[in-house]
């Protein structure tokens, strides 16, 4: 590990409590709407964002859990500014600075490469996992082979018209979700979220389709 002292400032710093006493993992809970056990481990790694984030030169990308994590960090301005930047990271900052997911593709693998070389171990799924264009080329292609084999059953079947239309619908909610992370990245959001925190759809760089590094 590059600088070990560092590492243990961050690791043993206390995160805030809200005003009405709510520890900062419950705060993470009810935000995120997740288990305790996946709220212990997004700090976890956040922690370790911020420590790639303090040592390396250039842009540190973290993804959508990550960065969820860090807004709620950002809300508890004293500690974040007057404690945690002074204390913790020697008066250094990690500074929000927003931008698009899609362009930082080779930055995110570069921070891949760094966790792996200062953590001696694979960033966990989910958390550290992006969505990539392919996945929802795949959600793509199946809805339209779902509607195209519909229509064609219906047809072949003598089946009313309505069955058809409702195999094309389907279908289309199905192009929908599949596409949603896409356009939410282009600032069109059609209510079909993205689950940040599961093993099989992680997320971007920043939340709601936004982007955020740490410089």
């Amino acid at each position: 590990m590059q600088d070990p002292d560092l590492w243990h400032r961050i690791a043993s710093h206390q995160f805030p409590d809200d005003s009405d006493g709510q520890s900062f993992v419950d705060q993470l809970r009810r935000d995120q709407g997740i288990s305790r056990t996946t709220a212990l481990r997004g700090i976890e790694e956040y922690r370790r964002f911020l420590y790639l984030a303090a040592t390396g030169k250039g842009r540190t990308v973290p993804t959508r859990a990550v960065d969820a994590v860090w807004h709620l960090h950002l809300t508890h301005t004293r500690d974040y500014w007057e404690v945690f930047v002074p204390d913790v990271l020697g008066g250094d900052p990690v500074h929000h600075t927003p931008g698009k997911p899609r362009g930082h593709n080779a930055d995110f693998e570069r921070t891949l490469d760094r966790y792996r070389e200062e953590f001696g171990e694979d960033p966990p799924k989910g958390i550290w996992t992006r969505r990539r264009m392919g996945h929802d080329l795949i959600g793509v292609v199946m809805a339209g082979g779902f509607a195209l084999f519909w229509t064609w059953s219906a047809v072949m079947t003598g089946a009313p018209i309505l069955f058809a239309a409702f195999g094309l619908t389907l279908a289309a909610f199905v192009l929908l979700a599949a596409l949603a992370p896409t356009l939410a990245d282009k600032g069109i959001h059609i209510g079909f979220g993205v689950d940040i925190w599961s093993d099989s759809a992680g997320g971007d760089c920043g939340s709601d389709g936004g982007g955020s590094c740490g410089d």
